[in-house]
């Protein structure tokens, strides 16, 4: 067997036998080694983190402010898409993107209580009425403004009628004659919600006298005077009234006025 002789030099091994023949091969230092390490380390973590990041999802939804939607349908509404409950996907999207519109909803906050858990707060739009107009139920908020136009009947809120006004803008004020007319329907919807009275239509003539429809009961109430007081009085006589098709005229109604001594026509069934 050979008595070889080892030498390192330019990272090769150079042996040299007994009869004086060079030989070499080569060799891997350490540092070569810990090169390959991190070139192979470095996709490895990357994957781990793609995983991870791919893998985290938004399990707790808190959803608060909402009233025209219920919680699960807004999160199916905000995340309607597979990739949307991702927390990565999510909180980038949050960040850049504006967020998506809704209907009757004016904006809404994502908040992160942790990777895996949210709070939705949402900011509805402040509808008091709507007006049918080609087809469609234009409604309105309180100064107005026509906020959406759909064909969808939104549970609460009152068709007004007898106003006159030319064509409908989405995003534009109503182009009524008398502005006055959205303070009236403000204090008449504000009052009729405070003591939980659900009212189909709300009608005006042009001196801006108002009269409800409750189902089978028309009740007119006049002007804008003395209405909280009238809603107020009507909470208390509807009880009676329930089952019956007729007419009530709380019209001229004042402080002073004996409730009972309000007469009610009844109308043929």
């Amino acid at each position: 067997m050979k008595n070889k002789k080892e030498k390192k030099y330019n990272k090769k091994r150079f042996y040299f036998d007994d009869n004086g023949t060079e030989e070499y091969e080569e060799y891997e230092d350490g540092h070569k080694s810990g090169k390959h390490l991190v070139l192979w380390g470095i996709p490895v973590i990357i994957l781990l983190v793609a995983i991870i990041l791919a893998s985290a999802r938004i399990n707790t939804f808190k959803v608060i402010g909402n009233t025209r939607y219920s919680s699960e349908e807004m999160v199916k509404l905000i995340y309607s898409d597979d990739w949307d409950t991702n927390s990565f996907y999510c909180f980038l999207k949050d960040k850049t993107s504006e967020h998506k519109q809704i209907p009757f909803i004016q904006r809404y906050d994502i908040d992160w209580e942790g990777p895996f858990s949210v709070v939705i707060t949402v900011y509805e739009k402040n509808v008091v009425g709507y007006v049918d107009y080609m087809s469609s139920h234009m409604y309105f908020d309180k100064d107005g403004i026509v906020v959406e136009s759909t064909g969808e009947k939104l549970e609460g809120i009152p068709k007004i009628t007898g106003l006159s006004f030319g064509s409908i803008v989405l995003y534009k004020e109503l182009p009524v004659q008398n502005m006055q007319v959205f303070k009236d329907i403000l204090n008449l919807t504000g009052s009729l919600s405070e003591n939980k009275i659900n009212c189909d239509e709300i009608a005006y003539d042009n001196l801006l006298n108002a009269t409800l429809y409750i189902g089978d009961i028309e009740v007119q109430l006049g002007g804008n005077e003395n209405m909280e007081m009238k809603i107020y009085t009507l909470r208390d006589i509807l009880p009676k009234l329930d089952g019956l098709k007729g007419e009530l005229n709380l019209a001229n109604y004042n402080e002073s006025s004996d409730h009972e001594s309000y007469i009610f026509k009844t109308k043929k069934q």
